[in-house]
Parts: structure tokens; C-alpha cells; sequence
């Protein structure tokens, strides 16, 4: 019995000192702790433009960076200028969205297509480390490829890691799959192609789309998305569009800003908001008679 209870001591301490030894010690995946920890609706609205106040962002991650630089050239540096707010780039709603001074071309970079990609690989494709220098010559000319306009900026000088991680889980995680939303049917090739917007709402429910229309939406567009007892609603007369409207015509951008609201306004969006609700919400606007015209 003796010998039984000393045979069973030395078990026990090898296996304890097993356990404890430096070859077992557990491995902390860093970048799944980082990504876990990440903010999908952080990430995008970050997605639309980084800097704005709705954002954690602060000043440019290299103090040497002058922020002035990208301020007064927003849209070289706002990842929805480059991706579309489908993240599909040049090939669906910005097929027909070429250059000008102020803005690059549009990526042909699909976004949708990288989702299920390993997170550090999408975490070093957007901190982009060997990217473009902020630089306002570089900026100056949109329509001047020679100027390198057109390339995607090193955002490890922009954003610290944690921002570029709420970035990657927006990709994941946050960014609505169009396709569930409305059909897109494109001719041509860019920029000079031409895109038009069918089957908005696919096969939502416009009743349970309206019930979140008015929930979310009717205090500031109008119950119809138009005018209440027959002034227009300001707010859409700002954009030139009613709510109608702009979810029959651009419903690409309105999936987007639903969700994560228009920065540098009032309108927050609703962050809870699932595709389902999105989708309902686009069936019930489809309807020109419900919803009409501004």
C-alpha cells in the first residue's frame, strides 16, 4: 500500500511539473485578443471617414504626419472613396465613378471577396506599411496618375493598430452584404459604365420595414420619407432627395449610413440594426406611392 501511495506521488509531480514547464506554456494569440476587442461600429464609421468627431480617432498615429494634408484631400484617404460603400470597388455602384482633381480612381480591389481571409492578412493589407506617404503634392490632382494619387496610403503613419483592427472587423463582421439587399445590373466598364438598382429589398417584409422606418427614421424624414403636413422635411431637402429616393437610387450608400448614421450630423444610425432590418426597411422605401419623390 505504501509503495502504491509513492508510485502515485511521483505521477502526480510529474505531471504537475509537465503542466508548469516552460515547453507548455499556453500561446496567446495577440492578434485574436486585438481583434476580439475590436469595435465593428467604430470600424465603420472609420470605413466612411476615419477622422470625423463620431470616431476614436484623435491625431495621425506618426506625430510627423500633418493632418491638414488629409483634411483638405478627404477623399484620397477615406476607405469608401477607393471601395464604394459596397466595398466592391470599380465593379457595381462606383462602375461610373472616375477621377476628378479632388479624388482618386476607385479601386478594382473587391473587398467582399477578402472577408474570410485570415485576419493578420487583412490587418497588414490595410495598415498597408509599405503605402503612399501623406503628401499633398502626391494629392494635388486626382485625374494625375503620375502624382500616385491612386495609391492606398501606408495607414500605420494614420491609425494606431487598434484602430486598424476595428477597420478589419468591420470588413468581417460589419459590412452588409449588398447582395441580400437589391440586385445591381452593370453595362460597360469603368469609369464610364453604368449601373441601375432592381429588387430593392429583395424578399424583405415592407410592414415589419415600416415598423423600423418609423421607429428609427420618421421623427427626422417625415412619415412618407418626404414632408409632414405638407412642408418638406429639411434634412432631405439638404441632400436634394427623399427617403424614397435615395434608398431607390442610391441604395448602396443608404444600406451603409443606416447602420452606421451620417457622420458630422444628427443622424446617428441605428448600430443594432441586422440585415434583415436594413433589408425591410429598403422594401417598405421601395414603394414610390408610400414613399414618394421629394
Amino acid at each position: 500500500m505504501e509503495k502504491l501511495k509513492l508510485t502515485s506521488t511521483i505521477l502526480l509531480t510529474a505531471v504537475f511539473a509537465f503542466q508548469c514547464s516552460d515547453n507548455d506554456t499556453p500561446v496567446i494569440d495577440t492578434n485574436q485578443v486585438a481583434y476580439d476587442a475590436a469595435d465593428v461600429i467604430n470600424g465603420g464609421r472609420m470605413y466612411d471617414k476615419f477622422w470625423a468627431s463620431e470616431t476614436n480617432f484623435i491625431s495621425p498615429n506618426d506625430p510627423i504626419v500633418d493632418m491638414v494634408n488629409i483634411s483638405n484631400f478627404p477623399d484620397f484617404y477615406r476607405c469608401k472613396s477607393c471601395h464604394g460603400w459596397d466595398q466592391k470597388g470599380n465593379a457595381a455602384s462606383y462602375i461610373n465613378r472616375g477621377s476628378k482633381t479632388t479624388r482618386p480612381d476607385v479601386s478594382s480591389v473587391d473587398l467582399t471577396l477578402v472577408k474570410d481571409h485570415a485576419i493578420v492578412d487583412i490587418f497588414n493589407e490595410v495598415k498597408h506599411s509599405n503605402g503612399a506617404e501623406v503628401d499633398a503634392a502626391r494629392t494635388a490632382d486626382g485625374t494625375n496618375v503620375a502624382l500616385g494619387g491612386n495609391n492606398m496610403p501606408n495607414y500605420g503613419k494614420i491609425l494606431t493598430d487598434a484602430q486598424v483592427w476595428d477597420l478589419v472587423k468591420f470588413i468581417k463582421e460589419g459590412a452588409l452584404d449588398t447582395d441580400q439587399l437589391y440586385d445591381v445590373v452593370t453595362t460597360g466598364t469603368y469609369p464610364t459604365g453604368t449601373r441601375i438598382f432592381t429588387n430593392v429589398g429583395k424578399n424583405g417584409d415592407a410592414a415589419l420595414g415600416k415598423v423600423f422606418y418609423d421607429n428609427n427614421c420618421a421623427s427626422c424624414h417625415g412619415s412618407n420619407g418626404r414632408d409632414d403636413n405638407g412642408t418638406i422635411v429639411s434634412i432631405n431637402a439638404n441632400i436634394g432627395l427623399s427617403m424614397g429616393q435615395f434608398a431607390r437610387e442610391k441604395t448602396y450608400e443608404m444600406q451603409h449610413k443606416s447602420r452606421y448614421g451620417t457622420l458630422g450630423s444628427s443622424m446617428a444610425g441605428t448600430p443594432t440594426a441586422t440585415v434583415d432590418d436594413i433589408k425591410n426597411m429598403l422594401k417598405a422605401l421601395a414603394d414610390p406611392t408610400k414613399y414618394p419623390d421629394l
